[in-house]
């Protein structure tokens, strides 16, 4: 009967105890989601955006292209393909190293599902002029998966499309005949 009741009571304490600790986590990380929330919702606020869209979305340090169109590099530049052991530096000193020149920037704005892409481009000046363009918002509308393999497969035709023509304007008039 004694160990029974010994084990009983420390039941009972571990219990309470942890109800006690839950308790005081949860109402700990509810008034600091509170506060973090409130500050994070004035700033955005503050400058004019909608909380949901305040995100920072950057393409990092390296210099903003002119002329950025809403996907895509500038007229007169091409993405900028490289590698990490790639010898393309700008005078920043930022390497050119994504193989398809192309990176998602940040997810999960608009309605979840959408994000932008930051594109490395490479124009007249070469290497040392290298910048980045960041896209508009790809898939904001977005609500399932559905919507952004959708999306996807709408951009990676157009891409194509792009590319015949670019490719098509490249070739020589003679060569074409």
């Amino acid at each position: 009967m004694r160990i029974r009741r010994a084990g009983q009571q420390f039941d009972t304490t571990v219990g309470d105890l942890a109800e006690r600790v839950v308790r005081r986590v949860s109402r700990r990380d509810a008034l600091r989601n509170v506060v973090i929330g409130s500050a994070t919702g004035i700033a955005a606020l503050a400058v004019g955006e909608r909380p949901a869209l305040a995100e920072a979305c950057v393409c990092g340090p390296t210099r903003r292209c002119d002329g950025c169109p809403h996907h895509g590099c500038p007229k007169d530049h091409h993405l900028c393909k490289g590698s990490f052991t790639s010898d393309c530096f700008n005078r920043q000193g930022y390497r050119c190293e994504w193989p398809r020149g192309t990176w998602i920037a940040c997810m999960g704005i608009g309605k979840g599902y959408g994000y932008k892409v930051c594109y490395d481009c490479i124009g007249k000046g070469g290497c040392h002029k290298w910048c980045t363009c960041l896209s508009r918002c790809v898939c904001c509308e977005c609500l399932t998966g559905k919507d952004v393999r959708a999306e996807q497969q709408r951009l990676q035709q157009s891409e194509l499309q792009l590319d015949q023509i670019q490719n098509s304007a490249a070739v020589p008039h003679d060569a074409a005949r």
